[in-house]
Protein backbone atom coordinates (compact mmCIF):
# COMPACT_ATOMS: atom_id res chain seq x y z
CA UNK A 1 0.00 0.00 0.00
CA UNK A 2 1.24 3.60 -0.97
CA UNK A 3 0.79 6.50 1.57
CA UNK A 4 1.99 9.53 1.35
CA UNK A 5 1.25 12.42 3.77
CA UNK A 6 1.72 16.42 2.48
CA UNK A 7 1.91 19.43 4.38
CA UNK A 8 -0.37 22.63 3.21
CA UNK A 9 1.10 25.93 3.61
CA UNK A 10 -0.81 27.23 6.91
CA UNK A 11 -3.50 24.66 6.22
CA UNK A 12 -3.96 20.97 7.15
CA UNK A 13 -1.62 17.50 6.83
CA UNK A 14 -3.14 15.90 3.01
CA UNK A 15 -3.40 12.10 3.55
CA UNK A 16 -2.94 10.57 0.74
CA UNK A 17 -4.05 6.66 1.06
CA UNK A 18 -6.76 4.31 -0.41
CA UNK A 19 -7.52 2.82 2.72
CA UNK A 20 -9.14 3.39 5.84
CA UNK A 21 -6.05 3.68 7.75
CA UNK A 22 -6.67 6.45 11.01
CA UNK A 23 -7.17 5.20 14.43
CA UNK A 24 -8.75 6.71 17.03
CA UNK A 25 -9.72 4.67 20.68
CA UNK A 26 -8.94 1.99 18.62
CA UNK A 27 -10.99 1.88 16.19
CA UNK A 28 -11.02 2.82 12.19
CA UNK A 29 -12.41 6.46 11.04
CA UNK A 30 -13.85 6.05 7.45
CA UNK A 31 -12.45 9.43 5.67
CA UNK A 32 -12.64 11.03 2.84
CA UNK A 33 -9.89 9.84 0.26
CA UNK A 34 -7.26 11.75 0.53
CA UNK A 35 -8.27 13.23 4.14
CA UNK A 36 -7.12 15.95 5.60
CA UNK A 37 -6.41 16.32 8.77
CA UNK A 38 -6.65 19.31 11.27
CA UNK A 39 -3.11 20.39 12.54
CA UNK A 40 -4.17 24.09 13.99
CA UNK A 41 -5.81 22.57 16.79
CA UNK A 42 -9.32 24.66 16.14
CA UNK A 43 -11.16 22.13 14.04
CA UNK A 44 -14.65 21.23 15.23
CA UNK A 45 -14.60 17.78 13.01
CA UNK A 46 -11.19 16.77 14.79
CA UNK A 47 -9.49 15.05 13.33
CA UNK A 48 -10.24 16.29 10.17
CA UNK A 49 -10.49 19.88 8.83
CA UNK A 50 -12.97 22.33 8.51
CA UNK A 51 -11.23 25.16 7.23
CA UNK A 52 -10.70 26.95 11.09
CA UNK A 53 -6.81 27.23 10.32
CA UNK A 54 -7.93 30.33 7.84
CA UNK A 55 -9.52 32.26 10.67
CA UNK A 56 -7.19 31.39 13.58
CA UNK A 57 -4.50 32.50 11.77
CA UNK A 58 -2.52 29.42 11.92
CA UNK A 59 0.98 29.57 11.03
CA UNK A 60 2.98 26.41 10.11
CA UNK A 61 6.01 27.65 10.47
CA UNK A 62 8.39 25.92 11.66
CA UNK A 63 10.22 28.21 14.46
CA UNK A 64 13.10 26.43 16.04
CA UNK A 65 16.74 27.49 15.14
CA UNK A 66 18.32 24.34 16.02
CA UNK A 67 17.47 21.22 17.21
CA UNK A 68 18.02 19.78 20.74
CA UNK A 69 20.22 16.96 20.46
CA UNK A 70 21.62 15.14 23.45
CA UNK A 71 23.82 11.40 23.31
CA UNK A 72 24.41 9.39 25.79
CA UNK A 73 27.19 6.54 26.22
CA UNK A 74 27.27 3.34 27.48
CA UNK A 75 29.82 0.20 27.23
CA UNK A 76 27.63 -1.47 24.69
CA UNK A 77 25.92 0.89 23.11
CA UNK A 78 24.58 4.87 22.94
CA UNK A 79 21.62 6.22 23.27
CA UNK A 80 20.68 9.29 20.66
CA UNK A 81 17.35 11.77 21.99
CA UNK A 82 16.48 14.59 19.87
CA UNK A 83 13.89 16.77 22.07
CA UNK A 84 13.03 18.48 19.96
CA UNK A 85 11.06 15.62 18.31
CA UNK A 86 9.38 13.95 21.78
CA UNK A 87 6.39 13.52 21.77
CA UNK A 88 5.89 12.84 26.00
CA UNK A 89 4.41 9.56 25.46
CA UNK A 90 6.90 8.39 28.26
CA UNK A 91 7.35 4.74 26.75
CA UNK A 92 11.00 5.27 27.75
CA UNK A 93 10.54 6.39 31.82
CA UNK A 94 7.64 3.33 32.03
CA UNK A 95 9.33 0.89 30.65
CA UNK A 96 12.74 1.23 31.67
CA UNK A 97 12.76 3.53 34.99
CA UNK A 98 16.41 2.56 36.22
CA UNK A 99 17.48 4.15 32.79
CA UNK A 100 15.47 6.73 31.70
CA UNK A 101 15.54 9.21 35.28
CA UNK A 102 13.06 12.37 34.43
CA UNK A 103 14.55 14.88 37.75
CA UNK A 104 17.28 15.97 35.25
CA UNK A 105 17.05 16.81 32.24
CA UNK A 106 20.46 17.73 31.07
CA UNK A 107 21.66 14.39 31.99
CA UNK A 108 18.65 11.31 32.11
CA UNK A 109 19.49 8.71 30.38
CA UNK A 110 21.96 6.20 31.71
CA UNK A 111 22.63 3.07 29.47
CA UNK A 112 24.52 1.20 31.63
CA UNK A 113 21.28 0.21 34.04
CA UNK A 114 19.76 -2.24 31.36
CA UNK A 115 21.14 -4.66 29.07
CA UNK A 116 21.75 -4.11 25.62
CA UNK A 117 18.35 -5.94 24.70
CA UNK A 118 16.07 -4.35 27.26
CA UNK A 119 17.31 -0.60 26.24
CA UNK A 120 17.02 -1.65 22.26
CA UNK A 121 13.31 -3.02 22.77
CA UNK A 122 12.26 0.27 25.12
CA UNK A 123 14.30 2.28 22.73
CA UNK A 124 11.77 0.96 19.64
CA UNK A 125 8.47 1.81 21.94
CA UNK A 126 9.11 5.70 21.54
CA UNK A 127 5.99 6.53 18.87
CA UNK A 128 7.98 9.76 17.71
CA UNK A 129 11.49 8.23 16.73
CA UNK A 130 13.06 10.42 19.18
CA UNK A 131 15.13 8.19 20.34
CA UNK A 132 17.90 6.09 18.91
CA UNK A 133 21.02 4.31 19.37
CA UNK A 134 24.40 3.69 18.32
CA UNK A 135 26.41 0.85 17.87
CA UNK A 136 29.75 0.13 16.79
CA UNK A 137 29.55 3.74 15.04
CA UNK A 138 26.41 2.72 13.51
CA UNK A 139 23.19 4.88 14.29
CA UNK A 140 20.16 2.56 14.60
CA UNK A 141 16.66 3.77 13.92
CA UNK A 142 13.33 1.86 14.32
CA UNK A 143 11.61 1.17 11.25
CA UNK A 144 7.40 0.12 10.67
CA UNK A 145 6.17 -1.32 7.39
CA UNK A 146 2.34 -1.19 8.31
CA UNK A 147 0.39 1.89 7.37
CA UNK A 148 -1.17 3.73 10.27
CA UNK A 149 -2.66 7.13 11.81
CA UNK A 150 -2.76 7.11 15.51
CA UNK A 151 -5.04 9.85 16.61
CA UNK A 152 -3.82 10.19 20.57
CA UNK A 153 -6.05 11.82 22.63
CA UNK A 154 -5.10 15.51 23.47
CA UNK A 155 -1.97 14.89 21.88
CA UNK A 156 -0.63 14.18 18.04
CA UNK A 157 -0.61 12.26 15.20
CA UNK A 158 0.98 9.08 16.01
CA UNK A 159 2.19 7.76 12.08
CA UNK A 160 3.50 4.55 11.33
CA UNK A 161 4.66 3.29 7.54
CA UNK A 162 4.04 6.47 5.45
CA UNK A 163 6.04 8.84 3.88
CA UNK A 164 6.08 12.28 4.51
CA UNK A 165 6.50 14.50 1.40
CA UNK A 166 8.16 18.12 0.84
CA UNK A 167 8.72 18.47 4.45
CA UNK A 168 12.22 19.33 6.74
CA UNK A 169 13.19 15.85 8.53
CA UNK A 170 15.16 16.45 11.78
CA UNK A 171 18.23 14.40 12.77
CA UNK A 172 17.97 10.59 13.27
CA UNK A 173 14.80 10.78 11.69
CA UNK A 174 12.74 7.48 12.03
CA UNK A 175 11.31 8.10 8.49
CA UNK A 176 8.54 5.25 8.76
CA UNK A 177 7.55 6.48 12.53
CA UNK A 178 7.11 10.04 13.74
CA UNK A 179 4.34 12.30 15.61
CA UNK A 180 3.05 15.14 14.45
CA UNK A 181 1.61 18.53 16.15
CA UNK A 182 -2.32 18.39 16.17
CA UNK A 183 -2.54 20.96 18.42
CA UNK A 184 -1.06 23.86 16.59
CA UNK A 185 1.60 25.22 19.54
CA UNK A 186 4.44 23.33 18.43
CA UNK A 187 7.76 25.33 17.50
CA UNK A 188 9.18 22.37 15.48
CA UNK A 189 6.02 21.91 13.09
CA UNK A 190 4.63 19.61 11.41
CA UNK A 191 6.32 17.53 14.36
CA UNK A 192 5.01 17.20 17.79
CA UNK A 193 7.47 19.02 20.49
CA UNK A 194 5.22 18.23 23.75
CA UNK A 195 3.83 21.60 23.31
CA UNK A 196 0.14 19.85 23.35
CA UNK A 197 0.96 19.29 27.15
CA UNK A 198 2.55 23.02 27.95
CA UNK A 199 -0.25 24.37 26.68
CA UNK A 200 -2.98 22.23 28.29
CA UNK A 201 -4.51 21.39 25.02
CA UNK A 202 -7.77 19.18 25.00
CA UNK A 203 -9.61 17.72 21.76
CA UNK A 204 -13.03 19.14 22.93
CA UNK A 205 -11.33 22.81 23.17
Amino acid sequence: MDAKIIGFQNGPLKLDCDEDIIYQDGQTLSSDKPAYLCRCGSSKKKPFCDGSHAKSGFSSKQEIKEEVLQSYKGKELSVNFNRSICAGASECVKGLPSVFKTQDESNWIFPDEATKDQLIKTLNRCPSGALSYTIEKKTCIDKRSEAKVSIIKNGPYAVEGIIIKDMPTPTNFAASKYTLCRCGFSKNKPYCDYSHEQNSWKDED
